[in-house]
């Protein structure tokens, strides 16, 4: 496996959570079991940026029943829907060496675009790449509380969490390693039930990262040109080498996809990703996708 991530993988969301377990093939990645549990309605709370859990006891007893149909395990990975998250990316003066400096530096910029005080935020950041006058830095942020009591649930069930990151960022990452190098322009969507995620990559670098509530405003048609013409017109994209398409997706949504960006349209599925497929899971393939993305740093 790569890196030091154990083989169980949760992705949680409000009304129920998967249970993965990713383990070695022949010549790749196979997911070896999976199994999603239902949570009861009041377990989390809408809430400004990421849920709130309400029920602790709801998820605890999801969790005992994974563990009694699994077996003994005690660390994993955690997945969330990328909605949970704010996902900045941040054009800085030179970031300090110092951990602590560079942290104040990176809240006080998100003072800018965020409704809260970043100091209830949990955030975590990587440096995509520096200038001798700027510094470039992906910024993933979440509420601290709705975490840190996730946390604290797990920890009572005997389970330490050792990653807790968004779907859509570890699909892109089942995606990269498995795609040639390119320095050209590429395109992600994530669509679920009543949100969506779009993604601009420039080679490996990331230009602009977005989720989006489907509110019944505008449906995700709407939605997928408003999102082209943003990043036709902002960020100066003209030629698409390669558009990606990973959730509820149908034949008409990838055409239009392809209209819009006069691209090639591939749609990502599980088969891609893992040597081995499991009865029963055609609902969640792109969570699952997701969990073998957790492996490939």
């Amino acid at each position: 496996m790569a890196g030091s991530f154990p083989p169980d993988v949760i992705v949680l969301d409000t009304d129920g959570l998967i249970h993965a377990r990713i383990g070695r093939g022949r010549k790749g990645l196979q997911v070896e079991r999976a199994k999603s549990y239902r949570l009861s309605a009041d377990t989390f709370v809408n809430a400004v940026v990421t849920p709130q859990l309400t029920n602790e006891a709801a998820l605890a007893d999801a969790l005992r029943r994974v563990r009694v149909e699994t077996g003994r395990w005690d660390r994993l990975s955690l997945l969330l829907p990328d909605s949970w998250f704010r996902v900045n990316i941040l054009e800085l003066p030179n970031l300090p060496e110092s951990e602590k400096e560079a942290d104040d530096m990176i809240r006080w910029s998100l003072k800018r675009t965020m409704p809260i005080d970043s100091a209830l935020l949990r955030v975590k950041y990587e440096v995509l790449s520096r200038t001798p006058s700027q510094t470039k830095v992906l910024v993933l942020s979440a509420m601290d509380q709705t975490l840190t009591a996730i946390e604290k649930v797990f920890e009572a069930a005997g389970i330490e969490i050792v990653l807790i990151e968004p779907i859509g960022l570890n699909i892109w990452n089942a995606i990269t390693v498995r795609e040639p190098n390119t320095t050209r322009d590429r395109i992600f969507f994530y669509i679920r039930e009543g949100e969506f995620t779009t993604a601009a990559f420039r080679g490996s670098q990331p230009l602009f990262i977005r989720s989006r509530n489907l509110n019944g405003e505008r449906t995700i048609e709407q939605e997928i040109k408003l999102s082209a013409s943003y990043i036709r017109d902002t960020l100066r994209t003209d030629s698409i080498e390669q558009c990606y398409l990973s959730g509820n997706v149908d034949a008409t949504l990838a055409s239009a996809i392809g209209s819009e960006f006069s691209a090639p349209v591939r749609a990502i599925t599980l088969s891609d990703f893992s040597e081995r497929q499991l009865e029963g899971i055609g609902a969640y393939e792109a969570e699952l996708t997701a969990c073998t993305g957790v492996f490939t740093s």
